[in-house]
C-alpha cells in the first residue's frame, strides 16, 4: 500500500520534468545567433582630410561662409574645396610685439582655447579710432594682409601668412590648441572671388591651402 502512494507521487514528478526539459530544449532550438560581422562590415569609416575640412568650414567658419555665398551669389559648395600646397613654415618670421601695441589690438585678437596665444591679423598697417559713441573702431590702412601668432606672456609674434592686396583674410578660428582655421578668398584677373582655406599646425608647422576646384 505505502508503495502505490510512492509511485503515485513519482509519476507526476517524472512528468514534470520532462516537460521542462523539453521546454528548455525547446528555447535552445529557438535562439538566434547574431551574425558574425566580418572585418570589412565593422571596420569604423574614418573622415577624410576632405569631409574634415568640409565640416570645420561649415560649424566653424560661419561669418566666412557667409560672406562667400553672398558674394558668390549661392554657388560655392565646401565640398569643392580641394588641398593644393602643404608647405612647412621652416624660418618664421619673429618679432617682439610691444605690450602697449597688444593692449591697442587685444579685443580683436582670437585667443586659443587655453588663451595661450593669439591670432593676429589686425594689426598690420591696421590702425584705431574713436567711433560714435566712443566705440574703438579698425580701419584698413595697407592694401597686404598678415596673419601672425603672438604668445600671451612673452608676445613673441611669429608671421605665418602674408596675403597681397588681390587677398581678404575674412576670419580665423582655433580648432583646437594647435589647429588655426584661416578663411578668405582671392580676386584673381577676372575678377572672380575664389575662396580658399588655410589651415595650420602650429606643432609641425605645416600650412595647408585649401581652394575651390572650380569657380
Amino acid at each position: 500500500m505505502h508503495y502505490i502512494q510512492h509511485r503515485s507521487f513519482l509519476v507526476p514528478a517524472i512528468i514534470i520534468t520532462v516537460w521542462l526539459l523539453q521546454g528548455c530544449n525547446g528555447c535552445n532550438h529557438t535562439k538566434t545567433t547574431p551574425p558574425v560581422r566580418d572585418s570589412v562590415t565593422a571596420e569604423i569609416i574614418k573622415s577624410t582630410p576632405k569631409d574634415t575640412l568640409k565640416n570645420w568650414a561649415e560649424q566653424r567658419l560661419i561669418q566666412w561662409k557667409g560672406w562667400i555665398d553672398s558674394s558668390m551669389a549661392g554657388s560655392f559648395g565646401t565640398d569643392s574645396l580641394e588641398r593644393t600646397t602643404v608647405d612647412t613654415l621652416g624660418s618664421i618670421d619673429t618679432t617682439s610685439m610691444e605690450v602697449a601695441r597688444f593692449e591697442q589690438f587685444r579685443q580683436f585678437f582670437v585667443y586659443s582655447p587655453d588663451s595661450s596665444r593669439v591670432i593676429d591679423m589686425v594689426s598690420y598697417g591696421n590702425f584705431l579710432h574713436q567711433g560714435t559713441h566712443g566705440k574703438v573702431v579698425l580701419e584698413s590702412g595697407e592694401p597686404d594682409t598678415e596673419v601672425a601668432l603672438v604668445n600671451v606672456q612673452t608676445k613673441k609674434r611669429e608671421r605665418i601668412l602674408f596675403t597681397g592686396p588681390s587677398t581678404i583674410i575674412k576670419q580665423a578660428v582655433w580648432v583646437d590648441d594647435h589647429t588655426i582655421l584661416i578663411a578668405g578668398g582671392t580676386y584673381n584677373e577676372n575678377n572672380q572671388l575664389q575662396p580658399v582655406i588655410w589651415k595650420y599646425d602650429t606643432n609641425t608647422h605645416l600650412l595647408e591651402n585649401w581652394e575651390s576646384d572650380h569657380l
